[in-house]
């Protein structure tokens, strides 16, 4: 199971680090990667005049065996690119979907 945690952390790591290029002339995205916790996030962060921008792109931790995606503020499929890594689908849960509301494809 080691192994196939690793192999989570390097698809998430990796997936995250292609959302860096979003950044714009008023705002940078910042990785936070907490192996211990296993809780992976692309967050924006900057300035637009004087208004604040803080916003989580994405949001991943890994629980127990199963990748959870607790958000995903991009235009871009998740879990299909993690799919597409590698991942089961099976081990991959939305967690902003009410837990009622979801279906495994």
């Amino acid at each position: 199971m080691a192994s196939q945690i690793d192999f989570y952390k390097r698809c998430i790591k990796k997936l995250l680090s292609s959302l860096e290029p979003l950044k714009s002339p008023w705002s940078n995205v910042e990785l936070l990667l907490d192996d211990e916790r296993m809780s992976y996030m692309a967050v924006r962060v900057g300035w637009l005049k004087h208004k604040r921008i803080h916003l989580c792109l994405v949001h991943i931790d890994i629980l127990g065996d199963k990748m959870v995606i607790q958000c995903n503020n991009t235009e871009n499929l998740v879990v299909t690119e993690l799919v597409e890594m590698g991942i089961p689908r099976e081990n991959i849960s939305c967690g902003f979907i009410p837990p009622e509301a979801r279906t495994v494809v």
